[in-house]
């Protein structure tokens, strides 16, 4: 059963967990949803020659909309809910293209230009140089890449040839010479994922990409049920619904209890120094949601007005070794890194722009959701 620990992103520690490991999610899709529906059409070519690219991907990153360029090399996307997204347009041999878009009063034509990829052939050679050494890294990468609790009967990266590896001291640095194409029978989706770079330390899990989920077809009402319930699984407890649930103001309705950290104390170590719930200590103070969240410039956005790490717990689920004794749930500390946008949805713009320490710096490609997921 998926558990989300995000993953993450745009987008990956048991507890306790020494040493404390970061992800950093970059699932960058900006999405403001409503019921109007919207259309997105166009045509793809190549930049140069001004060519069409049949079967050309065209999709809104980090969701379940997309579709392929016809013969003709065009392309229509349709029933797409208002909202702030990033558009991506993809093909082998060429250079994806990314465009921010909104969607708000009327569908949109977009015609798209590709760009050759100049990838010289030793890169690509050396992606057939499989030996022991890989068999070691291409493990490490899964753990770093899919997250560390997952089925790996059910979820499986079907071209793992397309990686290569480097080692630069402590690092560990992957690169993708095409998409991957993993399929998660778990929760139903198939995700192809551009991957521009993973690097994995001691201490530190990163990396950056582009994804593309696409709905699986259940062979039956039952499996079908079993999707619904494990996607419903791994958003509980998510970054995603901890976020909804702040711009809701509904945190304890919700499982969550959560407080602010002064300034010094974002590390897992602040357990050993009292009680989670012990609001006496000089470790963290309580807050208002309405306190933290305010409208950014006038527009549709929110942003996060303080520079305090957030430390919570989700009290809907149990852990064997809790942080805190009086805790026993699943820990996290998120710590702001600039400016942190929001959506009305709840939805990141930014996923550099947070932190994640704890349980849901646990969470792999595995385990994350499409950003158009509902409940």
């Amino acid at each position: 059963m998926p558990k989300n620990s995000l993953i993450a992103i745009f987008a990956g520690a048991k507890i306790p967990m020494p040493p404390m490991k970061l992800l950093v999610f970059l699932l960058l899709s900006f999405a403001v949803f409503s019921q109007e529906k919207y259309r997105i059409s166009g045509s793809v070519k190549d930049a140069k020659t001004q060519e069409s690219i049949p079967g050309a991907s065209i999709y809104l990153e980090s969701t379940t909309f997309g579709t392929q360029a016809d013969s003709l090399g065009k392309y229509g996307i349709r029933n797409i809910p208002a909202g702030r997204y990033r558009l991506v347009a993809s093909f082998v041999g060429y250079k994806p293209s990314i465009q921010f878009i909104e969607l708000l009063k009327e569908s949109k034509i977009l015609n798209i230009a590709l760009e050759e990829d100049n990838l010289t052939l030793d890169e690509v050679r050396v992606s057939s140089r499989r030996d022991k050494t890989w068999e070691k890294q291409m493990k490490t990468f899964e753990k770093a890449f899919l997250g560390d609790s997952y089925n790996r009967k059910e979820v499986q990266i079907l071209n793992k040839e397309v990686v290569n590896f480097e080692e630069v001291d402590d690092r560990l640095i992957a690169t993708a010479i095409a998409p991957l194409v993993i399929e998660n029978i778990s929760l139903g989706y198939k995700i192809t994922y551009t991957l521009d770079r993973l690097e994995k330390t001691r201490l530190l899990t990163s990396f950056r990409g582009l994804g593309r989920y696409e709905l699986m077809h259940a062979l039956n009402p039952r499996q079908q049920k079993r999707w619904d319930e494990n996607r419903k699984e791994a958003y509980l407890g998510s970054l995603s619904h901890f976020l909804k649930s702040l711009m809701d103001n509904t945190l304890e309705a919700e499982g969550y209890n959560a407080y602010l950290l002064k300034p010094g104390l974002q590390n897992t170590s602040a357990g050993k120094r009292g009680y989670f719930f012990d609001i006496s200590t000089t470790r963290h103070f309580p807050f208002l949601p309405t306190e933290i969240i305010k409208p950014y410039q006038g527009n549709d956005l929110f942003y996060l007005d303080t520079q305090n790490a957030i430390e919570l717990v989700y009290n809907q689920r149990r852990v064997l070794r809790p942080i805190f004794p009086d805790a026993p749930y699943p820990y996290t500390i998120l710590i702001p890194k600039g400016l942190v946008l929001l959506s009305p949805s709840g939805n990141l713009m930014d996923p550099f722009s947070l932190e994640m320490r704890g349980d849901m710096g646990r969470i792999g490609m595995a385990e994350l959701l499409p950003l158009d997921y509902t409940p």
